[in-house]
């Protein structure tokens, strides 16, 4: 409850640019981020896979992104592990290797409604050099479970995570 409220209180202060809630009913949302970097794909490819480097504090459990793990093949998890607890955010679908990602990610408040979330990130050449980075969030989840409510909060959290990457800082 306390990472939703964190959310609910920046996300009117730090709106990520392109970014945009598709569609939001109470059966789902679809979320949409797009970016780009002046890194290289490969440079930004690195940052995706680990995401302790480019995710913010804010958005953890623990308070700390240096307790995320890195991403490897299909089938391993975005993992926070601290001295109390630990949590999967999301689990590894697919890979292309400097290409694209693909999680089943309920993140946040997300974990808790029981629906299915499904994360992409393509990352591909830039016009003029650099990484255009497009996110796409898909939640589908049942009637009651308040998702209608909860896009906003995930759209900025997914968002300042896409412009973060994009940032390379």
């Amino acid at each position: 409850m306390r990472l939703l409220l964190v959310i609910a209180a920046f996300m009117w202060v730090f709106a990520p640019a392109a970014a945009e809630v598709s569609s939001a009913s109470e059966r789902g949302f679809t979320l949409r981020h797009e970016a780009t970097s002046v890194q290289s794909p490969d440079e930004v490819w690195q940052r995706l896979m680990n995401p302790a480097t480019w995710w913010a504090d804010d958005h953890t459990y623990s308070a700390d992104a240096s307790n995320i793990s890195p991403l490897g093949k299909a089938g391993s998890y975005w993992r926070e592990d601290w001295q109390t607890g630990s949590v999967v955010h999301g689990r590894v679908l697919l890979v292309k290797d400097g290409e694209e990602l693909v999680l089943s990610a309920p993140f946040g408040p997300l974990l808790y409604t029981g629906a299915e979330c499904i994360w992409s990130i393509k990352l591909t050449p830039a016009d003029g050099g650099g990484t255009r980075i497009t996110s796409s969030h898909t939640v589908v989840g049942g009637e009651g479970t308040g998702l209608k409510e909860l896009a906003p909060a995930v759209d900025f959290v997914m968002g300042a995570g896409i412009a973060s990457l994009a940032s390379g800082e």
